[in-house]
Protein backbone atom coordinates (compact mmCIF):
# COMPACT_ATOMS: atom_id res chain seq x y z
CA UNK A 1 0.00 0.00 0.00
CA UNK A 2 3.29 2.24 0.67
CA UNK A 3 4.20 1.65 -2.89
CA UNK A 4 0.91 2.52 -4.37
CA UNK A 5 0.68 5.11 -2.22
CA UNK A 6 3.90 7.39 -3.03
CA UNK A 7 3.53 6.58 -6.76
CA UNK A 8 0.65 8.92 -7.16
CA UNK A 9 1.72 11.33 -4.67
CA UNK A 10 4.62 11.41 -6.60
CA UNK A 11 2.83 11.49 -9.62
CA UNK A 12 0.47 14.58 -8.88
CA UNK A 13 3.32 16.26 -7.19
CA UNK A 14 5.27 16.51 -10.38
CA UNK A 15 2.42 16.81 -12.58
CA UNK A 16 1.54 20.17 -10.57
CA UNK A 17 5.29 21.24 -11.19
CA UNK A 18 4.86 20.97 -14.44
CA UNK A 19 1.64 23.42 -14.19
CA UNK A 20 3.57 26.09 -12.06
CA UNK A 21 6.29 26.55 -13.77
CA UNK A 22 7.27 28.26 -17.25
CA UNK A 23 6.94 26.78 -20.23
CA UNK A 24 8.80 27.39 -23.66
CA UNK A 25 6.21 27.21 -26.74
CA UNK A 26 5.59 24.26 -28.70
CA UNK A 27 3.22 22.67 -31.12
CA UNK A 28 1.53 19.59 -30.28
CA UNK A 29 3.32 17.73 -33.12
CA UNK A 30 7.07 18.14 -30.79
CA UNK A 31 5.08 17.53 -27.81
CA UNK A 32 6.54 14.27 -25.80
CA UNK A 33 3.73 11.78 -24.79
CA UNK A 34 3.70 10.37 -20.76
CA UNK A 35 1.57 7.24 -20.95
CA UNK A 36 -0.32 5.89 -17.34
CA UNK A 37 -2.32 3.09 -17.24
CA UNK A 38 -5.67 2.60 -14.17
CA UNK A 39 -7.03 0.11 -15.55
CA UNK A 40 -5.45 -2.91 -17.56
CA UNK A 41 -7.96 -5.85 -17.55
CA UNK A 42 -9.84 -6.74 -14.56
CA UNK A 43 -6.41 -6.73 -12.26
CA UNK A 44 -4.84 -3.94 -10.56
CA UNK A 45 -1.12 -3.13 -11.21
CA UNK A 46 -0.52 -5.79 -14.01
CA UNK A 47 3.10 -6.00 -15.05
CA UNK A 48 2.54 -4.18 -18.24
CA UNK A 49 0.68 -1.59 -16.31
CA UNK A 50 3.57 -1.46 -13.64
CA UNK A 51 6.04 -1.19 -16.25
CA UNK A 52 4.63 1.81 -18.05
CA UNK A 53 3.53 3.88 -14.86
CA UNK A 54 6.55 3.84 -13.46
CA UNK A 55 8.71 4.43 -17.19
CA UNK A 56 6.15 7.56 -17.43
CA UNK A 57 7.05 8.56 -13.66
CA UNK A 58 10.69 8.33 -14.28
CA UNK A 59 10.75 10.12 -17.84
CA UNK A 60 8.55 13.51 -16.33
CA UNK A 61 10.95 13.17 -13.08
CA UNK A 62 13.87 13.55 -15.49
CA UNK A 63 12.45 16.34 -17.56
CA UNK A 64 11.32 18.31 -14.25
CA UNK A 65 15.14 17.59 -13.22
CA UNK A 66 16.21 19.05 -16.93
CA UNK A 67 14.43 22.69 -16.08
CA UNK A 68 16.48 23.60 -13.19
CA UNK A 69 19.87 21.30 -13.47
CA UNK A 70 22.11 20.83 -10.45
CA UNK A 71 24.49 18.45 -9.25
CA UNK A 72 22.39 16.39 -7.25
CA UNK A 73 20.40 15.19 -10.35
CA UNK A 74 22.84 12.32 -11.38
CA UNK A 75 22.20 10.51 -7.91
CA UNK A 76 18.52 11.23 -7.77
CA UNK A 77 17.51 9.90 -10.97
CA UNK A 78 20.21 6.91 -10.37
CA UNK A 79 18.47 6.17 -7.01
CA UNK A 80 14.56 6.28 -8.78
CA UNK A 81 15.90 4.44 -11.04
CA UNK A 82 16.90 1.51 -8.65
CA UNK A 83 14.31 1.61 -6.70
CA UNK A 84 12.49 1.85 -9.90
CA UNK A 85 13.95 -1.64 -11.12
CA UNK A 86 13.47 -3.10 -7.76
CA UNK A 87 9.63 -2.62 -7.81
CA UNK A 88 8.72 -3.26 -11.43
CA UNK A 89 10.67 -7.25 -11.13
CA UNK A 90 9.36 -7.77 -7.94
CA UNK A 91 5.73 -6.36 -9.81
CA UNK A 92 6.29 -8.68 -12.76
CA UNK A 93 6.14 -12.01 -10.35
CA UNK A 94 3.28 -10.54 -8.48
CA UNK A 95 1.57 -10.01 -11.13
CA UNK A 96 1.50 -13.74 -12.58
CA UNK A 97 0.49 -14.31 -9.49
CA UNK A 98 -2.66 -12.00 -9.43
CA UNK A 99 -3.72 -13.27 -12.93
CA UNK A 100 -4.18 -16.58 -11.58
CA UNK A 101 -5.84 -15.18 -8.54
CA UNK A 102 -3.44 -16.53 -5.98
CA UNK A 103 -2.74 -13.86 -3.45
CA UNK A 104 0.56 -12.81 -2.40
CA UNK A 105 2.80 -9.65 -0.86
CA UNK A 106 5.53 -8.00 -3.09
CA UNK A 107 8.25 -6.26 -1.03
CA UNK A 108 10.85 -5.32 -3.13
CA UNK A 109 12.50 -2.79 -0.91
CA UNK A 110 13.59 -6.26 1.62
CA UNK A 111 16.15 -6.07 -0.77
CA UNK A 112 17.96 -4.00 2.03
CA UNK A 113 17.74 -6.95 4.34
CA UNK A 114 19.61 -9.04 1.46
CA UNK A 115 17.26 -10.42 -1.36
CA UNK A 116 13.83 -8.66 -2.21
CA UNK A 117 10.61 -11.22 -2.21
CA UNK A 118 7.10 -11.69 -3.14
CA UNK A 119 5.94 -13.90 -0.17
CA UNK A 120 2.52 -14.74 1.15
CA UNK A 121 2.16 -17.98 -0.57
CA UNK A 122 2.12 -21.55 0.64
CA UNK A 123 3.73 -24.60 -0.53
CA UNK A 124 0.78 -26.22 -1.53
CA UNK A 125 -0.35 -23.29 -3.36
CA UNK A 126 3.20 -23.63 -5.42
CA UNK A 127 3.25 -27.54 -6.14
CA UNK A 128 -0.59 -27.24 -7.54
CA UNK A 129 0.21 -24.65 -9.71
CA UNK A 130 3.50 -26.53 -11.06
CA UNK A 131 1.53 -29.70 -11.37
CA UNK A 132 -1.67 -28.04 -13.25
CA UNK A 133 0.11 -25.49 -15.04
CA UNK A 134 3.95 -25.85 -15.39
CA UNK A 135 4.11 -23.24 -18.16
CA UNK A 136 2.63 -20.65 -15.24
CA UNK A 137 4.61 -21.74 -12.44
CA UNK A 138 7.73 -21.55 -14.80
CA UNK A 139 6.77 -18.08 -15.52
CA UNK A 140 6.54 -17.15 -12.07
CA UNK A 141 10.20 -17.65 -12.03
CA UNK A 142 11.25 -15.63 -15.27
CA UNK A 143 8.81 -12.88 -14.80
CA UNK A 144 11.06 -10.45 -13.04
CA UNK A 145 13.85 -10.39 -15.84
CA UNK A 146 10.74 -10.40 -18.55
CA UNK A 147 9.76 -6.99 -16.71
CA UNK A 148 13.38 -5.78 -17.01
CA UNK A 149 13.23 -6.75 -20.85
CA UNK A 150 10.36 -5.43 -21.57
CA UNK A 151 11.30 -1.65 -19.87
CA UNK A 152 14.80 -1.52 -21.99
CA UNK A 153 12.54 -2.56 -24.47
CA UNK A 154 10.21 0.38 -24.21
CA UNK A 155 12.84 2.76 -23.48
CA UNK A 156 14.55 1.97 -26.55
CA UNK A 157 11.21 2.37 -28.69
CA UNK A 158 10.65 5.80 -27.32
CA UNK A 159 14.59 6.59 -28.02
CA UNK A 160 14.97 5.29 -31.70
CA UNK A 161 11.62 6.83 -32.07
CA UNK A 162 12.09 9.85 -30.93
CA UNK A 163 9.45 9.88 -28.27
CA UNK A 164 12.09 11.03 -25.75
CA UNK A 165 15.79 11.85 -25.58
CA UNK A 166 19.00 9.47 -24.82
CA UNK A 167 19.87 12.34 -22.35
CA UNK A 168 16.32 11.69 -20.09
CA UNK A 169 16.49 8.18 -20.28
CA UNK A 170 20.30 7.63 -20.59
CA UNK A 171 20.47 6.49 -16.82
CA UNK A 172 17.06 4.20 -16.23
CA UNK A 173 18.09 2.41 -19.93
CA UNK A 174 21.76 1.37 -18.29
CA UNK A 175 20.97 0.51 -15.15
CA UNK A 176 17.73 -1.60 -16.38
CA UNK A 177 20.35 -2.70 -19.31
CA UNK A 178 22.90 -3.78 -16.89
CA UNK A 179 20.93 -5.21 -14.32
CA UNK A 180 19.23 -7.46 -16.81
CA UNK A 181 22.25 -8.61 -18.01
CA UNK A 182 23.89 -9.19 -14.46
CA UNK A 183 21.22 -11.34 -13.42
CA UNK A 184 22.37 -13.68 -16.19
CA UNK A 185 25.99 -13.37 -14.74
CA UNK A 186 25.01 -14.47 -11.57
CA UNK A 187 23.98 -17.76 -13.32
CA UNK A 188 27.63 -17.90 -14.78
CA UNK A 189 29.70 -16.44 -11.97
CA UNK A 190 27.60 -18.51 -8.64
CA UNK A 191 29.20 -16.86 -6.37
CA UNK A 192 28.02 -13.47 -7.32
CA UNK A 193 24.66 -15.01 -6.03
CA UNK A 194 23.96 -15.64 -2.54
CA UNK A 195 22.86 -18.93 -1.37
CA UNK A 196 19.57 -18.57 0.00
CA UNK A 197 18.27 -20.73 2.68
CA UNK A 198 14.31 -21.22 3.46
CA UNK A 199 12.65 -19.50 6.57
CA UNK A 200 11.35 -21.43 8.68
CA UNK A 201 7.65 -20.07 8.01
CA UNK A 202 6.38 -21.07 4.28
CA UNK A 203 4.81 -17.74 4.26
CA UNK A 204 8.27 -16.04 4.66
CA UNK A 205 9.87 -17.39 2.01
CA UNK A 206 10.18 -15.75 -1.86
CA UNK A 207 7.88 -17.83 -4.07
CA UNK A 208 10.91 -18.82 -5.77
CA UNK A 209 14.37 -17.92 -4.82
CA UNK A 210 16.94 -17.37 -8.18
CA UNK A 211 15.35 -17.30 -10.84
CA UNK A 212 17.07 -18.84 -13.43
CA UNK A 213 17.74 -21.62 -11.60
CA UNK A 214 14.51 -22.17 -10.12
CA UNK A 215 13.09 -21.96 -13.80
CA UNK A 216 15.80 -23.97 -15.43
CA UNK A 217 14.97 -26.91 -12.56
CA UNK A 218 11.64 -27.10 -12.98
CA UNK A 219 11.97 -27.27 -16.59
CA UNK A 220 14.24 -30.19 -16.54
CA UNK A 221 12.28 -32.08 -13.65
CA UNK A 222 8.98 -30.55 -12.73
CA UNK A 223 7.84 -33.70 -11.27
CA UNK A 224 10.90 -34.02 -8.80
CA UNK A 225 10.33 -33.56 -4.66
CA UNK A 226 9.38 -29.57 -3.94
CA UNK A 227 11.40 -26.88 -2.60
CA UNK A 228 11.43 -23.17 -3.62
CA UNK A 229 14.98 -22.00 -3.50
CA UNK A 230 17.69 -23.78 -6.01
CA UNK A 231 21.27 -23.20 -5.74
CA UNK A 232 24.00 -23.76 -8.22
CA UNK A 233 24.92 -27.05 -6.61
CA UNK A 234 20.93 -28.25 -6.99
CA UNK A 235 21.59 -28.43 -11.00
CA UNK A 236 22.21 -31.58 -12.85
CA UNK A 237 25.22 -31.11 -15.68
CA UNK A 238 21.97 -30.92 -18.20
CA UNK A 239 20.85 -28.07 -16.44
CA UNK A 240 24.22 -26.28 -16.10
CA UNK A 241 24.51 -26.18 -20.00
CA UNK A 242 20.95 -25.02 -20.38
CA UNK A 243 21.79 -22.07 -17.45
CA UNK A 244 24.89 -21.17 -19.20
CA UNK A 245 23.73 -21.48 -22.53
CA UNK A 246 21.00 -18.57 -21.77
CA UNK A 247 22.74 -16.99 -20.15
CA UNK A 248 25.47 -16.09 -23.08
CA UNK A 249 22.63 -15.76 -25.05
CA UNK A 250 21.55 -12.52 -22.97
CA UNK A 251 25.21 -10.58 -23.96
CA UNK A 252 22.58 -9.79 -27.57
CA UNK A 253 20.80 -7.17 -25.26
CA UNK A 254 24.42 -5.38 -25.67
CA UNK A 255 24.02 -5.01 -29.57
CA UNK A 256 22.34 -1.92 -29.69
CA UNK A 257 23.44 1.43 -31.07
CA UNK A 258 21.07 2.81 -28.20
CA UNK A 259 23.95 1.61 -25.94
CA UNK A 260 26.34 4.25 -27.30
CA UNK A 261 24.04 6.78 -27.79
CA UNK A 262 22.84 7.04 -31.20
CA UNK A 263 19.33 6.73 -31.34
CA UNK A 264 18.76 6.37 -35.41
CA UNK A 265 20.36 6.58 -38.72
CA UNK A 266 18.85 9.05 -41.38
CA UNK A 267 18.25 7.03 -44.98
CA UNK A 268 17.07 9.92 -46.73
CA UNK A 269 14.63 13.21 -45.70
CA UNK A 270 11.75 10.60 -44.82
CA UNK A 271 13.23 7.71 -43.34
CA UNK A 272 15.35 7.10 -40.28
CA UNK A 273 16.01 3.50 -38.88
CA UNK A 274 17.19 1.89 -36.17
CA UNK A 275 17.99 -1.92 -35.11
CA UNK A 276 18.88 -4.11 -32.16
CA UNK A 277 18.87 -7.19 -30.16
CA UNK A 278 17.20 -8.72 -27.37
CA UNK A 279 17.04 -11.64 -25.08
CA UNK A 280 15.58 -12.87 -22.03
CA UNK A 281 13.58 -16.32 -20.85
CA UNK A 282 10.12 -17.00 -21.44
CA UNK A 283 7.42 -19.91 -20.04
CA UNK A 284 9.14 -22.41 -21.96
CA UNK A 285 12.37 -21.50 -22.59
CA UNK A 286 13.55 -18.37 -24.35
CA UNK A 287 13.64 -16.06 -26.97
CA UNK A 288 15.59 -13.89 -29.26
CA UNK A 289 14.60 -10.72 -30.59
CA UNK A 290 15.52 -8.70 -33.87
CA UNK A 291 14.21 -5.23 -33.12
CA UNK A 292 13.50 -2.33 -35.93
CA UNK A 293 12.69 0.93 -35.64
CA UNK A 294 11.72 3.30 -38.55
CA UNK A 295 10.04 7.13 -38.30
CA UNK A 296 8.47 7.55 -42.02
CA UNK A 297 7.84 11.75 -43.03
CA UNK A 298 8.14 12.62 -39.21
CA UNK A 299 4.62 10.73 -38.40
CA UNK A 300 4.62 7.09 -38.99
CA UNK A 301 6.45 5.73 -36.02
CA UNK A 302 6.55 1.91 -35.68
CA UNK A 303 8.45 -0.13 -33.99
CA UNK A 304 8.53 -4.16 -35.81
CA UNK A 305 10.01 -7.34 -34.49
CA UNK A 306 11.49 -10.63 -35.86
CA UNK A 307 11.28 -13.18 -32.75
CA UNK A 308 12.80 -16.41 -32.01
CA UNK A 309 11.42 -18.67 -29.61
CA UNK A 310 13.10 -21.55 -28.15
CA UNK A 311 12.42 -24.65 -26.12
CA UNK A 312 15.13 -27.11 -25.34
CA UNK A 313 16.05 -28.39 -28.33
CA UNK A 314 13.95 -26.56 -31.00
CA UNK A 315 13.35 -22.88 -32.65
CA UNK A 316 9.97 -21.54 -33.39
CA UNK A 317 8.75 -18.45 -35.44
CA UNK A 318 6.99 -14.91 -34.48
CA UNK A 319 6.90 -11.42 -35.64
CA UNK A 320 5.07 -8.46 -34.81
CA UNK A 321 4.81 -4.52 -35.38
CA UNK A 322 3.22 -1.82 -33.43
CA UNK A 323 2.33 1.74 -34.60
CA UNK A 324 3.72 4.44 -31.51
CA UNK A 325 1.36 7.89 -31.25
CA UNK A 326 -0.19 8.39 -34.33
CA UNK A 327 -2.47 11.77 -34.19
CA UNK A 328 -5.59 11.71 -35.80
CA UNK A 329 -7.83 15.00 -36.88
CA UNK A 330 -5.83 17.53 -35.89
CA UNK A 331 -4.46 15.75 -32.93
CA UNK A 332 -7.59 15.49 -31.54
CA UNK A 333 -7.12 11.91 -31.05
CA UNK A 334 -3.77 9.59 -30.50
CA UNK A 335 -3.54 6.28 -32.05
CA UNK A 336 -1.61 3.28 -30.62
CA UNK A 337 -1.78 -0.52 -32.06
CA UNK A 338 -0.30 -3.68 -32.11
CA UNK A 339 -0.27 -6.97 -33.54
CA UNK A 340 1.41 -10.19 -33.00
CA UNK A 341 2.12 -13.42 -35.01
CA UNK A 342 4.07 -16.58 -33.52
CA UNK A 343 4.55 -20.44 -33.67
CA UNK A 344 4.83 -21.50 -30.73
CA UNK A 345 5.95 -25.28 -28.55
CA UNK A 346 2.59 -26.90 -28.75
CA UNK A 347 0.85 -26.16 -24.90
CA UNK A 348 4.31 -24.47 -24.02
CA UNK A 349 6.04 -27.54 -23.38
CA UNK A 350 9.94 -27.43 -23.08
CA UNK A 351 10.64 -30.67 -24.49
CA UNK A 352 8.09 -30.58 -27.79
CA UNK A 353 9.26 -30.28 -31.33
CA UNK A 354 5.68 -29.88 -32.43
CA UNK A 355 4.37 -26.05 -32.70
CA UNK A 356 0.80 -24.35 -32.45
CA UNK A 357 0.49 -20.63 -34.56
CA UNK A 358 -1.26 -17.85 -32.37
CA UNK A 359 -2.20 -14.44 -32.87
CA UNK A 360 -2.69 -11.75 -30.81
CA UNK A 361 -2.81 -7.57 -30.51
CA UNK A 362 -4.10 -4.50 -29.22
CA UNK A 363 -5.73 -1.10 -30.09
CA UNK A 364 -5.40 2.34 -27.99
CA UNK A 365 -7.21 5.71 -28.17
CA UNK A 366 -6.57 8.64 -26.88
CA UNK A 367 -9.10 11.78 -26.56
CA UNK A 368 -7.53 14.87 -25.99
CA UNK A 369 -9.87 16.26 -23.17
CA UNK A 370 -7.77 19.46 -22.59
CA UNK A 371 -5.09 21.54 -24.13
CA UNK A 372 -3.57 24.57 -22.51
CA UNK A 373 -4.30 27.76 -23.75
CA UNK A 374 -0.23 28.63 -24.35
CA UNK A 375 -0.23 25.21 -26.68
CA UNK A 376 2.21 23.77 -23.91
CA UNK A 377 0.70 20.49 -22.63
CA UNK A 378 -2.65 18.48 -23.06
CA UNK A 379 -4.67 15.08 -21.55
CA UNK A 380 -5.77 12.87 -23.57
CA UNK A 381 -7.70 9.95 -22.06
CA UNK A 382 -7.36 6.65 -23.39
CA UNK A 383 -9.22 3.50 -24.38
CA UNK A 384 -8.09 0.10 -25.45
CA UNK A 385 -9.73 -3.57 -26.62
CA UNK A 386 -6.86 -6.04 -26.63
CA UNK A 387 -7.31 -9.65 -27.83
CA UNK A 388 -4.82 -13.18 -27.74
CA UNK A 389 -5.11 -16.51 -28.36
CA UNK A 390 -3.79 -18.97 -26.15
CA UNK A 391 0.05 -18.41 -26.17
CA UNK A 392 2.86 -16.45 -24.74
CA UNK A 393 3.24 -12.28 -25.44
CA UNK A 394 5.97 -10.48 -22.99
CA UNK A 395 4.15 -8.67 -19.97
CA UNK A 396 0.71 -9.63 -21.83
CA UNK A 397 -0.45 -11.13 -18.49
CA UNK A 398 -2.09 -14.04 -19.24
CA UNK A 399 -0.87 -17.54 -21.28
CA UNK A 400 -4.25 -17.83 -21.87
CA UNK A 401 -6.80 -16.97 -24.47
CA UNK A 402 -7.53 -13.21 -23.48
CA UNK A 403 -10.09 -10.30 -24.52
CA UNK A 404 -9.62 -7.06 -21.73
CA UNK A 405 -10.24 -3.44 -22.01
CA UNK A 406 -7.95 -0.88 -20.69
CA UNK A 407 -8.64 2.91 -19.46
CA UNK A 408 -5.98 5.26 -18.86
CA UNK A 409 -4.99 8.95 -19.67
CA UNK A 410 -1.84 10.27 -21.27
CA UNK A 411 -0.21 13.83 -20.57
CA UNK A 412 1.44 15.86 -23.42
CA UNK A 413 3.82 17.86 -22.78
Amino acid sequence: MKTKLSFFTFFFLSIYSVFSQKIEKDTIASKYIYPFSLVDGQDLFTMKQTNQNYLSTYRLTARLLDQNPSKFDPIILASLSLLGLLVTHEEGHRSILTELEIGSISQPFSIFKGAAYVKGVTDETLINLRNTSLPNYIRLHTAGLEADYMITTKTESLIALEEDTFKNLEMDYYIHKLSLIGYYITAIIPKLSPELEEEQNELERDIVGHDIFGAVKNLYRPNIEFYRYTNYDDLTNDEIKFVKKVSYLSFLNLVNPIMLGKNNFKVNDNLRVNAGLGYTLAPFGGFIDENFWFIINDKIKIHSYLREFHNKENWFMGFGIKLFNYHLYNNKMLLNTEVHFWSQPENLSFTTSNSEFGYGGGLNLGYKIYNSISNNYGFYLNAGLSYKQKGFIPEYSSLDKKTQFDFGFSFAW
